[in-house]
């Protein structure tokens, strides 16, 4: 999975710095569905990590946290109005494929 992790596009292409944008409606309904997913993944994966019935599941079950986690506050920054999509990790590795 792309790491998502929030960061500044500018930090990693040397491009200018956007200022975030407003949503639209239809994009905030967007990002706000696909966050709301994410609590859910990271707490399963802390749970299998835990008390998962073999040694598969529990290795399974670190990177649904570790992936999940930067995903959900990269789109919590864009609800906030913190930042844009463009300015998250997962833009600049979508737009390099």
């Amino acid at each position: 999975m792309v790491g998502c992790e929030v960061g500044i596009a500018n930090a990693q292409t040397g491009a200018p710095m956007e200022a975030p944008a407003k949503l639209n409606a239809v994009d905030f309904n967007f990002v706000g569905q696909a966050n709301l997913g994410a609590p859910f993944q990271v707490d399963s994966g802390r749970l299998a990590e835990k008390k998962g019935g073999s040694t598969a599941i529990r290795n399974y079950a670190h990177p649904m946290v570790t992936s999940h986690i930067p995903v959900a506050d990269a789109l919590t920054a864009i609800l906030n109005g913190k930042i844009s999509f463009r300015q998250t990790r997962c833009c600049t590795a979508l737009m390099t494929r």
